[in-house]
């Protein structure tokens, strides 16, 4: 236990609950890159981290008394990671893309750090902010229901005609609403635990994501396994399950489909994937279609590079049918590496898995096991995992999570 002993060490326990808050609330929310993609706020990566750093300047200035709680598996990671990427962007051609991609790539680590040091030391920051994340999974539960029934509401950022809220993007939303249930759950009273997954599983089924209600699903199974989620409550939530996947099926065969297309009130994305629900088999979906293109692309890639590999931002830009990608690429966070770096990119995304989770502690283990079960799986759905500052965020809080050892007597 820490004793508070004076009114310094208040101040920078209480002042570092409050950053960890801010911080969540305003990047795991997305609201950072929301504001810069809708013109309220015309502010890039770079100066939101500034910003992070001076508001750090506190916290930084106590780094000696606080660096034995830094994960030093995640702090080798960063820093392999930093080594690895400019080494390859030395080695092939200083492209635009590339010198983007080594940038974000920085800021990445940067923002790592930066957390890092937010979240560490006091046990209580850490609650603070996974009380943060419920907040924040509510609020993007509520957003999604809303977009859903006013799609136009966020039509100039959001294109796709699924809910996303905030995250612009559905898939984006689904993952940042389960890694909200993963951290969040165990700090609810059991009772209210089932109808937060529940509403948490609304708010993804709502993104028609498949990897983000594979992930949903899965993490569920882990909790109710492992008692977080009570077990008598099983049936309840696999019931909830049921009802909404009949509720979609059932669209398809009562609502003609293609009148409410002609209406506006679902665009082709949404279409395929009512039409995907209610017939798995089918192959509507353009974008999916797409993603499997440039999949065979990349891997073609690596098949041709494997062991050094074609550089840096490799896949950004590809084409498919003359159509420009950039915005999809590999949409596979292991393939995105092994094109950029050959056979030790498939690596790096599980090390850093690996890093932020071992060792764990005993009171942590499902929740490290249910995010590192969500985390390989969403390596399949996403290639922009480590560049998203609300996933970079969750790594750090795991990191410290299992890092810490002590605990502050916050009820004194």
């Amino acid at each position: 236990m820490i004793t508070v002993c004076n009114k310094k060490t208040n101040f920078i326990i209480y002042y570092q609950c409050w950053l960890a808050v801010v911080a969540v609330l305003i990047f795991f929310t997305n609201l950072d890159v929301y504001w810069q993609t809708a013109g309220i706020l015309p502010l890039e990566p770079l100066h939101w981290i500034i910003l992070l750093i001076g508001a750090s300047t506190p916290i930084i200035f106590s780094f000696s008394s606080r660096k034995k709680f830094l994960s030093k598996n995640l702090l080798r990671w960063c820093f392999g990671y930093f080594v690895i990427s400019l080494f390859y962007f030395w080695l092939f051609s200083s492209t635009t893309e590339a010198f983007q991609e080594l940038r974000t790539r920085i800021l990445s680590i940067i923002f790592l750090f930066l957390t890092l040091i937010i979240f560490s030391k006091h046990s209580l920051v850490q609650i603070f902010t996974r009380y943060a994340i419920i907040i924040a999974g509510l609020l993007a539960t509520i957003v999604n229901i809303y977009e859903f029934f006013n799609p136009l509401v966020f039509s100039a950022v959001n294109e796709t005609g699924r809910a996303a809220g905030f995250y612009i993007n559905p898939n984006t939303s689904g993952c940042a609403l389960v890694l909200s249930l993963i951290f969040g759950v165990d700090l609810l009273q059991p009772k209210y635990r089932t109808p937060f997954a529940l509403l948490i599983g609304l708010g993804v089924f709502l993104t028609f994501s498949r990897g983000s209600l594979l992930g949903w699903i899965i993490v569920m199974i882990i909790f109710t396994n492992a008692y977080l989620i009570p077990r008598k409550q099983l049936f309840a939530w696999f019931a909830g399950l049921v009802m909404m996947i009949a509720i979609v099926g059932l669209t398809g065969n009562l609502v003609n489909l293609d009148s409410l297309q002609e209406m506006g009130l679902i665009n082709d994305n949404v279409l395929g994937r009512l039409q995907e629900f209610g017939s798995p088999s089918s192959t509507d979906d353009d974008a999916a279609l797409a993603r499997i293109e440039v999949v065979k692309i990349a891997w073609q890639m690596f098949s041709e590079h494997p062991f050094i590999g074609n550089g840096i931002a490799s896949t950004r830009g590809l084409s498919v049918g003359g159509l420009a990608t950039h915005d999809i690429s590999t949409h596979n966070m292991y393939l995105y590496f092994m094109a950029d770096h050959g056979v030790i990119g498939a690596f790096i995304y599980p090390l850093l898995i690996y890093a932020v989770t071992c060792p764990y502690q005993k009171n942590n283990k499902y929740i490290s096991l249910a995010f590192v079960a969500f985390c390989l799986i969403w390596g399949f759905f996403s290639h922009n995992i480590v560049e998203q500052r609300f996933q970079l965020m969750t790594f750090s809080l795991m990191a410290t999570m299992n890092q810490s050892n002590q605990r502050l007597n916050y009820k004194s």
